[in-house]
């Protein structure tokens, strides 16, 4: 029957193919949106609500460039040929060729930048080897939304201000010859040249500004851009240099970015490339803002797939996710960006919201989510709230990960950790209930909500045993005497699972509940039984389980699986979760050609959807749906199993299928040598330092946990 299930699983349903439009820029401050043909969303943090009552903004209806020829035609730049982001980065590019003339538009939120700022670069180039191209005004505008009472002024014809109830916004256009307010997008599609000033404006018109480009010869071609900030007194010195330099000086901070990287042996081309970019989305997603939001990763940006039945988004800091984010950025070589993390999820005073629930047990890590500014927050409804108990264990295991990879130059042990025994690790095993060994009922992963829905799931006390032994090794660092009691109690819990939280067919379920009742306990979570080293997953549990799993929970569309049997459509989804797990899991049980498959399906996914991966994949598609990118479950996971892989399959066969080398998904997210210079091998004399810069920037290891 094993031998079935594994021919029945040998290849997805359906090859990978794009259904995902959206392309995003962050820098820890805000979120950029390119969806479809223009940029048209624009949120002023990453993260959704700063506390209960503070709740981040889209300020952004769209903005994009165009042309006239001042003689009765002109457009605006809607009709992309090419849209995607360079790999590893931030930047959108977008590249639209009318005549001879061909436009390269780039946008991106600097990282360069230590505040909210937008910049929106085009390169127009002549690609005429023979004729001149006509002369032409390029122009461009910006429809944001400052809130009501909005005026406008101008200070230069390439300086305006829009201030709003909500924010201030100053533009900077250098080189600009024209502002104007005064119907600026029928005046270009009329083929005029805009007029006018923005000098005390008050209306529903927004600003907009051009730029007279004179005829371009042969190949010859003409930088302009818009550099946009919130700051009321911004200091454009930072910008002088102009649009050109712009795009230089990014790129160089991402090339630097990535040099840090410590990158495992034995990614293929395709790995590479979509590990190097998962990097750069918990870069982007991480906040930098000054104060209490400063480290958080939130689950997600603020953009979803285009699927009507799962349009949520998940920009809110979740421990687990956040946990796994981390622990991923510590083994990938980013230790200050690990150790930012922790600090967020474990600010003083912040937790404890829940208390009550939970005998009158004092803690300090948040049994749910966090707002942005680091206090506890829980989603409630008529059910009670999510209480998660996996939390303490996730935060013990991010801490000491993160605490291992700084090693001795970092005070964050002294700082936090004996804190973190005391308010997290005692409180953890409070939890513990007598005469079973196993952590008393939750809400866990998949937050089901209190009275009545909360189990003793294994997930749960897998994450406890995870988290208890990581806190034995910051006590023992420490020099605490607490710290065989934890590894008692650790292995208390890990005996407990196996004696109670397995069938009598040797199939792990997924809580004691249902268990007892006879069904519905199967659940993906509980592969962290086997990859935290709860359960041998070259012993006797791996294979029926993982039979059971794929007659139940296997995805018609791909190689990939649901995340339990209770049936919900959240439920009836592929999770990218399911599919990164099982395959580490199946790793460790030396299932390697099944675990390759899954591989391949997530990467080659992610590679014709921008890089990204989603929360969900439509079960019968494969489309991406929810959430995308997600970040703790889709970047993080992504990089915990390239990290992990080769680790974990020590004393395993060789796989018998083999990595492809070649990239040959039909990724069209890099745009063509001539589009981006920047990036290509064939750099012109514009860009002399950058053609040699990019990917050969990474340090290979075999770095071990």
């Amino acid at each position: 029957m094993m031998g079935l299930l594994i021919a029945c699983a040998s290849a997805p349903a359906v090859e990978p193919f794009s259904s995902s439009q959206t392309h995003l820029s962050a820098n820890g401050y805000g979120v950029l949106v390119y969806d479809g043909d223009r940029l048209s969303h624009g949120w002023n943090h990453v993260y959704q609500k700063l506390n209960s009552s503070a709740t981040s903004l889209d300020i952004l209806y769209d903005t994009y460039f165009g042309y006239t020829d001042l003689d009765g035609s002109g457009a605006w730049l809607l009709q992309p040929e090419s849209v995607g982001t360079l790999g590893g980065t931030g930047i959108i590019v977008s590249a639209e060729t009318r005549g001879d003339l061909e436009f390269t538009q780039y946008a991106f939120m600097p990282m360069t930048l230590d505040a909210w700022g937008v910049v929106q670069v085009t390169r127009v180039r002549n690609t005429s080897s023979t004729d001149n191209a006509p002369r032409f005004q390029l122009t461009s505008l910006h429809n944001w939304k400052p809130g009501s009472g909005e005026t406008v002024a101008t200070y230069a014809s390439d300086e305006v201000v829009e201030r709003g109830s909500s924010i201030a916004l100053w533009y900077r256009a250098p080189d600009a010859d024209e502002n104007s307010c005064e119907q600026v997008y029928t005046t270009v599609l009329e083929g005029r040249r805009i007029a006018g000033e923005c000098a005390g404006y008050s209306s529903d018109n927004v600003p907009g500004f051009g730029w007279s480009i004179p005829a371009l010869g042969p190949g010859a071609e003409s930088w302009h851009g818009v550099f946009i900030s919130q700051d009321a007194s911004p200091d454009y010195r930072v910008y002088a240099d102009g649009p050109q330099a712009w795009l230089t000086e990014e790129l160089a901070w991402w090339g630097a970015f990535h040099e840090r990287a410590v990158v495992p042996d034995g990614l293929n081309t395709d790995e590479t490339s979509v590990y190097q970019h998962q990097l750069a989305l918990l870069a982007m997603s991480q906040v930098r803002e000054v104060g209490a939001p400063y480290g958080q990763i939130p689950a997600s940006f603020p953009v979803a797939a285009p699927d009507v039945e799962f349009p949520h988004t998940w920009n809110i800091t979740w421990v687990r996710d956040s946990s796994y984010a981390t622990v991923a950025l510590a083994n990938a070589g980013y230790v200050a960006e690990a150790e930012a993390s922790v600090r967020f999820l474990f600010q003083e005073g912040k937790a404890g919201k829940y208390k009550s629930w939970l005998s009158n047990t004092n803690y300090g890590v948040s049994v749910c989510r966090l707002y942005g500014d680091g206090s506890e927050w829980s989603d409630e409804d008529a059910t009670g709230p999510n209480i998660e108990l996996d939390n303490w264990g996730l935060y013990l295991w991010a801490l000491a990960e993160t605490v291992a990879a700084a090693g001795t130059d970092s005070s964050l042990l002294t700082e936090l950790g004996l804190r973190a025994l005391d308010e997290v690790a005692d409180p953890l095993v409070a939890m513990v209930i007598p005469g079973t060994n196993l952590i008393r009922a939750d809400s866990s992963i998949w937050e089901r909500h209190w009275y009545g829905n909360e189990k003793s799931f294994t997930y749960t006390s897998v994450m406890a045993v995870a988290g208890l032994r990581a806190a034995a090794e910051l006590a023992t660092l420490l020099a605490d005497p607490r710290a065989q009691g934890y590894l008692d109690t650790a292995d208390a819990i890990a005996l407990a699972i196996s004696t109670h939280l397995v069938d009598d067919d040797g199939v792990v379920a997924g809580n004691l509940t249902e268990l007892n009742a006879g069904s519905g306990y199967l659940d993906i979570a509980a592969a962290e039984a086997w990859n935290f080293d709860v359960l041998d997953a070259r012993g006797e549990t791996f294979a029926p389980t993982i039979a059971m799993w794929d007659t139940w929970l296997g995805s018609p569309a791909s190689v990939g699986y649901r995340r339990n049997d209770d049936g919900s459509a959240y439920d009836e989804q592929e999770w990218a979760f399911a599919d990164l797990r099982v395959s580490t899991a199946m790793r460790r049980a030396c299932e390697v050609d099944r675990a390759r498959l899954i591989e391949d399906w997530v990467t080659d996914q992610a590679l014709v959807n921008g890089r990204q991966i989603p929360e969900l994949y439509d079960p019968e598609t494969g489309s991406y749906e929810g959430p995308t990118p997600m970040l703790g479950f889709g970047a993080g996971l992504y990089l915990l199993a390239m990290q992990e892989r080769a680790l974990v399959s020590e004393g395993c066969p060789a796989e018998s299928i083999p990595p492809d080398p070649v990239d040959t998904s039909g990724d069209t997210s890099e745009p063509p040598d001539d589009t981006c210079q920047c990036v290509s091998g064939g750099a012109s004399a514009a860009w002399p330092a950058l053609a040699a810069m990019w990917w050969v920037r990474r340090r290979v290891s075999s770095k071990k946990r």
